[in-house]
């Protein structure tokens, strides 16, 4: 289904701690901020979300990671627990909205693919944010501002806005997450995939930071 403004409305917050026993690796965790660029994003992509990033559960260690691909910092791993809960003194709790959801042709039940996607998630660990990319981005919210559609195409070389990231983890197991149809891929488009199913409004625990 496409999760839509409407059907996040909908659920029921959990908090993290709660909802993190059935986080899976290759869950999809969906970010809409407050701030002002945040919010041209979501405006100019017609969509709730203005971030996405992708779950690594790693069982030997029992330790859930996000990977993700910040401005200015690039493909970083770092304990879901912090990213959501914060850590006291040094990091506050996450105060926007957050949705996890889930590809539904993602094959759970398979060691290979979920050691495929894991393998390629942490291979670009460092790889940088594309500056060039975030340009063509602005230039077309830009264009937007008087009324034109600019064409845009992200492509593999290494340098990865966030849904950019996200999607090209899917496709190294098979997966395609389209861009839309301006060639543009943004998180709303990973939350607009037919096959993309909501599955919790997270939350950060009510007594902050918790185990990873």
């Amino acid at each position: 289904m496409t999760v839509s403004t409407e059907d996040f409305g909908k659920l029921h917050p959990v908090a993290y701690s709660v909802a993190r026993p059935q986080m899976r690796t290759g869950d999809i965790l969906l970010f809409s901020s407050p701030g002002l660029s945040s919010g041209m994003i979501e405006h100019f992509t017609d969509s709730l979300w203005s971030h996405a990033s992708i779950l690594l559960v790693l069982k030997d260690c029992n330790r859930v990671f996000i990977m993700e691909s910040i401005d200015k910092i690039g493909v970083r791993m770092m304990p879901l627990s912090t990213r959501i809960n914060g850590l006291a003194g040094e990091i506050p709790p996450y105060n926007g909205k957050l949705l996890q959801a889930r590809h539904k042709d993602f094959p759970t039940d398979q060691v290979d693919p979920v050691e495929q996607l894991t393998r390629v998630a942490l291979e670009r660990l460092g790889c940088p944010y594309s500056p060039a990319e975030l340009v063509k981005i602005a230039e077309r919210i830009a264009a937007g501002l008087i009324g034109r559609t600019l064409p845009g195409q992200l492509n593999e070389n290494g340098r990865y806005i966030c849904s950019e990231y996200v999607a090209m983890c899917f496709q190294s197991i098979g997966i395609s997450i389209l861009p839309d149809k301006e060639g543009f891929m943004a998180p709303g488009d990973i939350a607009r995939d037919p096959k993309v199913d909501a599955v919790s409004a997270l939350t950060p625990d009510p007594l902050g930071a918790s185990e990873s």
